[in-house]
């Protein structure tokens, strides 16, 4: 086993030992299903596991909105809107009702909408506005003020529906994808390539979505799509996982492809089943979420890793331990 290989089976075992099966994976809720966390935006897991067109809409906007903020202050977000505003937000029927009422012109089909709306809040006024109709009530406004962020994150919800009305919906969709892709692995890379056309959700955003309901080990017979698709080999790349790998790896170029290039590729030299019986051999999809919990501090310290309020201990990886 290479030096690098050692260092991240190492860290894998420590995700193994202190937060898998315990925090998330087997046994476990993931937190978008869980109402004490996201409330109204929870996703019931019979519909999940059955792949439910409404909950997998709802999966796709509720972890889209996961991004510019610390996590807690998203599902801070989630837990506390009203039901009524996260259904406008959620549901594609009830979004599909609001896109057809809509007096803009702007919600005609996904790419007029793109580059057209400019929906943003006004903090001084305590509104939201646009430049095409700034005095005319719209759903995508309701959407801006109910999420309480800039004005992009208002448009996610409406994006989506644009996007996937032509396909029929995410199911739709997931069958065209699977049925002209030669392996379930290509067909993930593909659905990425579809989930990151919607506004304000690129390639990071679209590969957590597609992994999380397209890798049975995250959350255990709640990824429906999943075998028509296969995210084991996809890897999400935030600010943790690339101070870690940039640690690991001092040398290298810093884009979000090399680093899930470098990670892919050393990611197979852990044999994960090795670790748990119920992993697959290998999934650099798995690797990656071990090192990003690993190199979390607020995480760990939220779940209360003994690193965090004792003395460090004598096998952690100094290099990428944020303790």
């Amino acid at each position: 086993m290479t030096r690098i290989a050692a260092r991240l089976d190492a860290v894998v075992r420590w995700y193994a030992r202190t937060i898998y099966g315990r925090v998330e994976g087997t046994g476990t809720v993931p937190f978008y299903c869980d109402p004490t966390k996201v409330g109204p935006f929870a996703v019931t897991r019979g519909a999940l596991a059955a792949g439910n067109e409404d909950a997998v809409f709802r999966v796709v906007v509720a972890l889209a909105m996961y991004q510019s903020r610390r996590d807690v202050d998203i599902m801070a977000i989630q837990r506390t809107m009203p039901r009524r505003a996260a259904e406008a937000i959620t549901s594609p029927y009830r979004l599909r009702l609001l896109v057809e009422r809509s007096r803009c012109e702007h919600v005609t089909d996904a790419q007029v909408f793109d580059a057209a709306c400019d929906v943003r809040r006004d903090f001084a006024a305590g509104r939201a506005t646009c430049a095409h109709r700034p005095r005319t009530a719209c759903h995508v406004k309701a959407a801006t003020l109910a999420i309480g962020r800039m004005g992009d994150m208002g448009m996610i919800p409406t994006s989506a529906w644009l996007h996937v009305r032509p396909h029929g919906g995410f199911n739709a969709l997931l069958a065209r994808v699977a049925a002209a892709a030669p392996s379930p692995a290509v067909a993930a890379d593909v659905m990425v390539g579809e989930l990151s056309q919607i506004r304000k959700i690129g390639t990071k955003l679209a590969t957590m979505i597609v992994s999380a309901l397209a890798t049975p080990a995250l959350a255990p017979g709640l990824a429906p799509w999943f075998p028509l698709l296969d995210a084991n080999h996809l890897v999400v790349v935030d600010a943790n996982v690339a101070r870690a790998i940039d640690a690991l790896r001092p040398r290298g170029p810093r884009t979000y492809a090399a680093y899930a290039g470098w990670l892919r590729k050393h990611a197979r030299d852990v044999d994960l089943a090795a670790v748990r019986k119920d992993w697959p051999r290998t999934s650099p999809r798995l690797v990656q979420q071990a090192l990003y919990w690993y190199r979390s501090r607020s995480n760990r310290a939220a779940v209360g890793d003994a690193c965090a309020t004792k003395a460090p201990c004598t096998d952690c990886i100094a290099s990428i331990c944020p303790f």
